[in-house]
């Protein structure tokens, strides 16, 4: 089953991760490939029934992530909530449940894009559910404090959740 889905994934113009866009799937697939230093081809998914331990609005859906037919960590969609509109983001996670990767995939408001820096997010890689404050552990973005407080606050709440969780 996990073989065919990371086989369809690759052969169908990587069919829709999480619902989105194909641009957004091979997006996420690229990340993830350079992230976890390996081919495109190895990589495999099976979506994660949230609908218990990940209750929270934030999260969209969740993947467990293999590479070569091994489990190597999850991948969360999320929701973010800037001043006037929503953006979204993905956050990969190893099997300690321990932030590897952020990626802000979709932001459309005006001000405060500056959270899709990656050197911005780069700060969450290693974060595993201790104290995580804006302005404090995480970095303050003048003009950004909405969409920034959502995202630390978002990821803050999913890893817990993803930590407490028995996927």
């Amino acid at each position: 089953m996990i073989a065919m889905l990371g086989l369809l994934l690759m052969t169908t113009s990587q069919a829709q991760l999480f619902g989105a866009d194909d641009a957004a799937s091979k997006k996420l697939v690229k990340l993830l490939s350079k992230e976890l230093h390996v081919d495109r081809s190895d990589l495999e998914f099976e979506k994660v029934s949230t609908a218990e331990c990940l209750q929270t609005e934030q999260v969209e859906s969740v993947l467990r992530v293999y590479k070569a037919g091994k489990p190597t960590g999850f991948v969360v969609s999320a929701i973010g909530k800037g001043r006037y509109d929503q953006f979204n983001y993905l956050v990969y996670y190893n099997e300690d449940r321990e932030v590897k990767l952020v990626n802000v995939t979709a932001y459309f408001s005006d001000h405060g894009n500056e959270i899709t820096s990656k050197r911005w997010l780069k700060q969450f890689n290693g974060y595993d559910g201790g104290d995580l404050d804006y302005g404090d552990e995480v970095q303050a973005i003048s003009g950004a404090t909405l969409s920034a407080s959502s995202i630390v606050k978002g990821i803050r709440e999913i890893t817990i959740l993803l930590q407490d969780c028995n996927l």
